[in-house]
């Protein structure tokens, strides 16, 4: 990165992490700070030290250089040429924040999501580390929706209380929450539909703690606390799906193309997505219920409460159907619910 770049993004004997992005935005995103240690930063280049061109190659240092959006966190620091805990912080502020992000938006990206930390010294930035993201597979009717104001502020201020969660619960305490949380993020990145289906399945799961011989039913009894009362044999529906890629059944749908079965998987799989996700990011964004989800206790204790008090924790519903919004079939090929 040349002088002028740097001057603009990393002062002089700080330290950063940052993650790339070439992802669609609307013209009104904010830049700058947008929360305690955390920037956003757009249509800047980000230029790599001729070695680490060489490195990577010719293809993907351009990939990485035409990002357009860049997620920041920095710090000063006396250990400029050390790669140490001070950059695993950064590194884990700037990680939250595009959780954040996922969790705001079902937005994809061009290219691999990179993240790099290094330092600024002497007036050049370096290059420390570099880890490569999965790219996040698009809806297959809404495929590359842009990033907005709303969803970066959202974004910013779920990675906040994603890590309010890790520090309030240190020991594990939050363990079952963060690892749908986690299970979830990587779920938005598996390419194959039907696996996608089972594993948002699983989120919920993690949500609902079925009990063993009961998972079907309590599966489409318990989603009711967050979609309704009015889905149970969609949801079961849903589970038969889910239950036949655990048990790799998957020819049942798949064994011959069927137009309308393929398309009823990719309603199904939108769904289910919609479902994890809202859940989980009711979840985050109100304190009051980490303490319900937390751990596979505090699950317990919270599902064996009557009814009405669960649905006064929660609150309201969400619509699921608002997850097909745009899904018309006449202008999805046979190639899109995954002919074979």
């Amino acid at each position: 990165m040349n002088r002028s770049e740097s001057a603009s993004w990393i002062d002089e004997g700080e330290k950063y992490a940052i993650i790339g992005l070439s992802v669609g935005t609307q013209r009104d995103i904010p830049l700058g700070i947008i929360a305690p240690n955390l920037w956003v930063l757009a249509n800047n280049r980000f230029s790599f030290p001729s070695h680490w061109k060489e490195w990577l190659g010719t293809i993907r240092s351009k990939q990485v250089e035409g990002s357009n959006l860049f997620l920041l966190s920095k710090l000063r620091s006396e250990q400029l040429d050390v790669l140490d805990s001070e950059n695993q912080r950064l590194q884990g502020s700037v990680l939250r924040f595009y959780v954040g992000l996922i969790l705001a938006s079902t937005f994809s990206t061009e290219h691999k999501p990179v993240m790099l930390t290094g330092s600024r010294r002497d007036g050049q930035v370096d290059v420390r580390q570099l880890n490569d993201f999965d790219i996040l597979v698009p809806c297959e009717f809404r495929r590359f929706p842009t990033l907005t104001a709303t969803n970066i502020e959202t974004g910013a201020r779920l990675a906040g209380k994603i890590e309010r969660i890790e520090k309030t619960f240190q020991g594990g305490g939050a363990w079952r929450l963060l690892r749908v949380l986690h299970l979830y993020q990587e779920t938005r990145t598996t390419v194959d539909i039907l696996e996608r289906l089972h594993q948002y399945s699983r989120c919920i799961d993690g949500l609902t703690l079925p009990k063993v011989g009961k998972t079907k039913s309590q599966f489409k009894s318990r989603t009711g606390l967050f979609i309704g009362r009015s889905y149970h044999d969609l949801m079961g529906e849903i589970y038969d799906v889910r239950s036949a890629v655990e048990h790799l059944y998957e020819n049942r749908y798949l064994g011959n193309f069927d137009r309308e079965v393929r398309l009823d998987l990719l309603r199904k799989e939108t769904i289910v997505e919609h479902i994890a996700h809202t859940s989980i990011t009711r979840i985050v964004e109100n304190p009051a219920l980490w303490p319900h989800f937390a751990n596979t206790a505090s699950l317990g204790a919270f599902w064996a409460l009557p009814g009405a008090d669960r649905k006064a924790i929660w609150g309201e519903p969400v619509d699921p159907m608002v997850a097909l919004a745009g899904f018309d079939p006449k202008f999805i090929t046979d190639a899109t619910p995954g002919k074979t």
